[in-house]
This record gives structure tokens, C-alpha cells and sequence, in this order.
């Protein structure tokens, strides 16, 4: 069966992630994940990165793709919908024959509007579905849906994925450690998924933590210390230190057992011990998702599970254990005080972060908020996906990709903001973080 499958030939596509200021920093780890499932079936797979693309328009970026018979795609973010939708159509109006499928998050919370864009899309995670959608295909019985379950796909059953679809300058970077030294990194995920269920959130797909095995995490940390002679890695778990003690002791016993440096993320729920242990396994730094300054806007963002004395006692800990801080935050959220730059910088100076990212409120689509966009004083959501941005003025001046929706200004039930007093207080925000040099 293998030799009979490597004849048939698989593209999975990357967009050019238009709104990432440096778009090459970061790995497509999904892409690859993918990919990787898909040649194991005996596939010839390839991956066609559009990050490295220089080209003007969707049409030029296209057109020096090579044909195949089958176009796949994993749209994370919305941001990228748009562009994936227009990819897609050009290479079938190229290749008519060819068969266009995507999955993601995206896909899972906008089913209609992706199905209308592709041959077959994939609901939920993508290890059988993909396989499964060339299968049908060569036997003429392609259906429109393929729905899979993460309970019955767990993450320590799949494979770790093989960066050489890549070169090796996309794969491993120097810039993922600018605050530190000049070390050779990469990223990863040790686990998907997210147990919370914030408001303004999507990225909680599935709604649970799927982690790999202590003898997973060690034998990709070899491989890409002996394949990229890497010496650091940004961990993506949306949760990196499990809240589960068994699981996180065990996680971070493997990462140092395999001597890396690394930085990931985490919640403030983080205990001093959890902390201790992952500064013994050479953590350098930990982001919070402190997202606001204020106790009434954290609970209209269902997050009343953080409060301000556990986010100064994770700081303290942070501290003690000798773990950098980054406060991550959003700015643009339902119900904001007028005074919110003010109570932000508060925050910030007081619990005295070393490094801080401001993002701009995104109505994810299938968010709380984005399906009852009345109830948080929105009037409007515009589903251009182009707009779906939260990085505002992060890194450029010219970076205003975002805030795609406008706020019932009149409504007295809740406090919002003009779209543009929300660019003011985030360049006011971002200015002031990148006087005292809290930006990377």
C-alpha cells in the first residue's frame, strides 16, 4: 500500500502570517505535525512556506507552487482565513483536479463560512482526518465534513513532528532568546489544549490538557539537539506547568534530564514548588495571561479564578526562584474603566515584570463573546478576517492590523470604548513599555 500511496502527492501550505512583524521567528509547528502523519502513511508530503514570500499578491505567491493532488491546510488563527481561502481558490482554478482541505481552530469555530472554501474540512484534530479525506478521495466518496474526537486522539498517541519539510533556518532561529544570550532555538508544544474557558478565548481546543510522555518530550529534545544543535526552546503549551503535580513534576524532570534552557508560558495558579522545580530544569521565563488590571473587567472575561493577590504571590515566587516575568495583556476588553492606561501602568509598576506584551481585544470567532457580542456591549463584528489581529503597534508604528469590531458606546449597562480610544491607550501602553525596554 505504501508504494501505492507514493504516488500521490500532498502539499500542506503555509500563509505568509501577515501580521507578525518577523513572521520567520516562529515555526509552523501544526503544519508539520501534520505532515508528518500524513508521510507516514508512504505520502509524498511537502510543505510550501509563503512566510518567505516577497510576492504582492495572492495570485504571485501562488504561482510558483508545484501541482498535487491534494492542498492541505491548518488555519490556527483567523487572521489567516482570508488568505488561505484565496490560495485555495486560486491553485484549484490551476489544478482543477486538485483536492483542498482544511482543519484548526478557525475551521472548528467557523464550519459554514470554511466549508463554503474547500473540498472537505476537518473538525477537531487532523492525525486521522487527513489521511482519511485522501482515502475517500481516491475512492470517489469524499464527504464535505470529517468530524474527529480529541478524546480518542490523545497527544502522547501521535508523532513528534520532522522539521526537515523545512530548511533549516526556518526551523532554528537566534531570536527566541534576544533577552538573554545569542542561543540557537526552536519551539514546541509538550501539550495541546486548554482546561480554562475565558471569554474572549478559542485557544481551549479541546477543552483539556493532552500532554506527551516523559520519553516523548526527551527523544524530540534529542533530536533536535543532535539534527539542529539547538541550546533553547519556547515551550507554546498554553499551559506549560500542568496543574496536575504528578504530570508537571514529570514534564519538567524530562526537559532536565535533557539540559536546554527554555521559556514558556503559564497561569498565576503556578505554586512555588511547581516554580522552584522549573527553575532547576533551567526555565529562564514564564508569561502570565494577567490579561487586565481590573477586577471587574477580569470577571466579564470569566477569569475570576485570578485574582490580584495570586498574581503578585506567582511574581514573588518568580522571583524568589530566579524565573523572569512576562505579563501578558489586553487591552480593548468589555467594560474597561476610563482610567485603564492608568491602572495598567499601576499594575506594571508594582508588580515589576521584566518583560510585558499589550495585545488588542480579539472577538475570536466561537469565543463567549463573539457568540453574544450584545450581552458585552458590541453592536458590531466585522468578519473580514484580513482584521483578525491582536499585535498593535507591538513592534512598528504601522502595525493597526486589528479590533475589528465597534463597541454600543451609548450603552450605559456597560463602559466601552471608541475604537479609537482603544489605539490610544494601546499606544500609550506600548509606549511606555518600550522606553523602559519590557518588548521583545
Amino acid at each position: 500500500m505504501k508504494s501505492e500511496n507514493s504516488n500521490i502527492k500532498v502539499t500542506f501550505i503555509i500563509p505568509s502570517w501577515h501580521y507578525w512583524n518577523d513572521p520567520i521567528k516562529h515555526q509552523p509547528y501544526w503544519e508539520m505535525h501534520y505532515a508528518t502523519h500524513v508521510k507516514s502513511a508512504g505520502y509524498k508530503v511537502s510543505i510550501e512556506d509563503l512566510r518567505v514570500s516577497d510576492k504582492s499578491s495572492f495570485e504571485n505567491m501562488t504561482n510558483e507552487i508545484e501541482e498535487s493532488d491534494f492542498y492541505f491546510y491548518w488555519i490556527f488563527k483567523t487572521g489567516d482565513a482570508f488568505e488561505i481561502y484565496s490560495i485555495a481558490k486560486i491553485l484549484k482554478k490551476r489544478f482543477p483536479k486538485s483536492i483542498h482541505a482544511a482543519g484548526g481552530t478557525h475551521v472548528d469555530k467557523e464550519p459554514y463560512d470554511s466549508a463554503n472554501n474547500f473540498d472537505a474540512i476537518v473538525k477537531g484534530p487532523g492525525e486521522k482526518a487527513f489521511l482519511k479525506i485522501i482515502e475517500d478521495s481516491q475512492e470517489s466518496k469524499l464527504l464535505k465534513i470529517y468530524q474527529s474526537n480529541y478524546s480518542e486522539i490523545p497527544f502522547s498517541s501521535t508523532l513528534i513532528p520532522e522539521r526537515e519539510f523545512l530548511p533549516d533556518n526556518l526551523i532554528v532561529n537566534n531570536k527566541l532568546f534576544t533577552g538573554y544570550a545569542d542561543v540557537p532555538g526552536t519551539l514546541t508544544y509538550f501539550s495541546r489544549g486548554c482546561i480554562y474557558k475565558c471569554s474572549y478565548c478559542t485557544y481551549n481546543v479541546p477543552n483539556s490538557l493532552q500532554v506527551r510522555t516523559p520519553t516523548q518530550i526527551k527523544n524530540e529534545i534529542s533530536y533536535l539537539k543532535d539534527r539542529y544543535s539547538i541550546k533553547g526552546l519556547l515551550v507554546k503549551d498554553e499551559v506549560a506547568l500542568n496543574p496536575n503535580k504528578k504530570i508537571c513534576s514529570e514534564t519538567l524532570n524530562a526537559i532536565q534530564d535533557s539540559d536546554v534552557i527554555w521559556r514558556g508560558q503559564t497561569t498565576t495558579l503556578a505554586t512555588y514548588d511547581q516554580l522552584k522545580h522549573a527553575a532547576d530544569s533551567n526555565c529562564l521565563e514564564l508569561a502570565i495571561g494577567v490579561e487586565t488590571a481590573d477586577e471587574f473587567v477580569m470577571k466579564i472575561i470569566d477569569k475570576t479564578w485570578q485574582d490580584r493577590e495570586q498574581i503578585f504571590r506567582f511574581g514573588e515566587n518568580a522571583r524568589k526562584v530566579g524565573i523572569k516575568i512576562k505579563v501578558c495583556l489586553i487591552l480593548g476588553l468589555p467594560g474597561e474603566p476610563l482610567d485603564i492606561v492608568k491602572k495598567t501602568i499601576k499594575l506594571l509598576e508594582e508588580l515589576q515584570p521584566n518583560f510585558a506584551s499589550v495585545s488588542g481585544f480579539l472577538p475570536s470567532p466561537g469565543s463567549p463573546i463573539a457568540n453574544d457580542p450584545k450581552k458585552f456591549g458590541i453592536k458590531k463584528i466585522d468578519k473580514n478576517w484580513q482584521k483578525y489581529s491582536h499585535l498593535l503597534f507591538r513592534f512598528a508604528d504601522d502595525e493597526d492590523v486589528g479590533l475589528p469590531f465597534e463597541y454600543d458606546t451609548s450603552s450605559s449597562s456597560i463602559n466601552n470604548f471608541s475604537r479609537e480610544k482603544i489605539v490610544e491607550n494601546i499606544i500609550e501602553v506600548q509606549n511606555w513599555l518600550k522606553e523602559r525596554g519590557m518588548v521583545y
